[in-house]
């Protein structure tokens, strides 16, 4: 009996031995298993023979420490106070628009709509980010230039985690709202409100602006001025600033030759097929298709139209100064874009094939405050070369002489309408 107590005895100290071993984690995965099994089973066999020397509560209690242990393998333990007890319980409404650019009630709108594409199920190893966090990860990150590592101290999660997540969110902000969102969905609503501000059937003006990126050089890219590599962002906007069409293209001497040519907006204006019903207006003998305006380095058309350069008469001078009071819309929807998601305006940092999702995404959540009526609260969105809006240089885009001469008709039309309507 005296030799058995002592054998108990010694298997006890052993479990004392292997447990702070275990606790400091210094044994590997798989042993650490196996040790803990086998000490369990040990533990279970002494309260069978020797039940007053084994209790069962302290055998019970044993057990379950060996079989929980600790869970540092899984994921280290951040504080979650500041999202989930002071932004949204906390938060008022110009809080959210100065950090998140919207207010709560169109935040959890979004994170509604993004739900089947964000919602994760809840496994044994831990609980999944909320919707709502996700997105709002997301959405500080567009609208700071933070690092990763700043945004993750922020919301109380792991670096590698914001970068999966702002990927993610972008990603179905594109699959889900993008062909609905930035779209022309009223252009009854849109011609007239550019006629109200002097330019009768127009749908639209077009822009571009540099995309500032960090990634590995591509044949054919060209290098900004600032030093960075840009992508080049042409823009469509209504009377609102709202986007209805956006195209990427990169920047470089190989690229800008068949820009305009190629993009999907310029074919769609030539076939009629980009304003439902392709409705026109008569002045004299002109038929006038839907319009869009543009700078003097894009080609004139005759859906397209451009300002007059040279010595101008009158009406030629008349004709401009409408042309770019309605062109100003354009310069500041480019401004509030980038003024609001601000990653836009300096070197965005994520690999090569999650550019698109993330400027698209950026537009996305500008309509929506548009639509809104959010307002920039931390203006101004344009001072000392920020947010520049124009590519550095010119680009020429090609024409043909009957685009030229089609559009030319059109312009003198307009001019000469405008000349005697003032």
């Amino acid at each position: 009996m005296e030799n058995l107590e002592a054998i108990i005895l010694v298997i006890l100290a052993t479990h004392n031995l292997v447990r702070l071993h275990l606790h400091r984690g210094g044994v590997a995965s798989r042993a650490r298993r196996t040790m803990r099994r086998v000490m369990a089973n040990h533990i279970a066999l002494l309260h069978q023979l020797l039940p007053d020397i084994c209790p069962d509560n302290e055998t019970r209690l044993m057990v379950e420490e060996l079989n929980t242990g600790p869970h540092r393998f899984w994921s280290r333990q951040i504080s979650q106070d500041w999202w989930e007890r002071v932004v949204l319980e906390t938060w008022d409404p110009n809080q959210w628009l100065q950090n998140f650019r919207m207010t709560k009630d169109t935040f959890l709108e979004l994170c509604e709509e993004l739900r089947p594409e964000l919602q994760r199920q809840t496994t044994t190893m831990r609980a999944p980010l909320s919707v709502e966090k996700r997105v709002g990860i997301a959405l500080w990150k567009l609208a700071t230039t933070e690092c990763y590592r700043s945004v993750a101290n922020h919301f109380g999660v792991g670096r590698s985690t914001v970068g999966e997540v702002f990927i993610e969110v972008c990603l179905a902000i594109e699959k889900l709202l993008f062909k609905k969102l930035v779209a022309l969905e009223d252009p009854k609503e849109v011609m007239e409100g550019f006629a109200e501000m002097g330019f009768p059937n127009c749908v639209g003006v077009v822009d571009r602006t540099h995309i500032p990126i960090i990634c590995t050089v591509r044949k054919g890219t060209s290098v900004s001025q600032k030093g960075f590599f840009p992508m080049s962002m042409q823009g469509t906007v209504d009377h609102r600033g709202r986007f209805i069409d956006i195209e990427l293209s990169w920047c470089g001497k190989d690229k800008d030759a068949s820009f305009f040519r190629n993009l999907a907006l310029c074919e769609a204006m030539d076939q009629g097929s980009f304003v439902p019903g392709n409705p026109t207006m008569t002045l004299g003998d002109v038929e006038i298709s839907p319009l869009i305006l543009g700078d003097a380095t894009y080609p004139l058309k005759k859906w397209l139209m451009r300002p007059f350069t040279g010595n101008l008469s009158p009406h030629e001078e008349q004709f401009n100064s409408r042309l770019n009071d309605c062109r100003k819309v354009a310069g500041q929807a480019f401004g509030r874009l980038k003024g609001r998601w601000r990653c836009l305006a300096t070197r965005l940092e994520v690999a090569e094939e999650n550019i698109i999702p993330v400027v698209v995404g950026s537009v996305v959540l500008h309509n929506i405050c548009e639509n809104r009526g959010h307002a920039l609260l931390d203006g101004p969105w344009a001072q000392d070369g920020v947010w520049d809006q124009t590519p550095e240089g010119h680009l020429k885009f090609p024409t043909s002489a009957q685009d030229t001469q089609d559009g030319n008709l059109v312009r003198e039309a307009l001019a000469k309408y405008f000349m005697s309507d003032s």
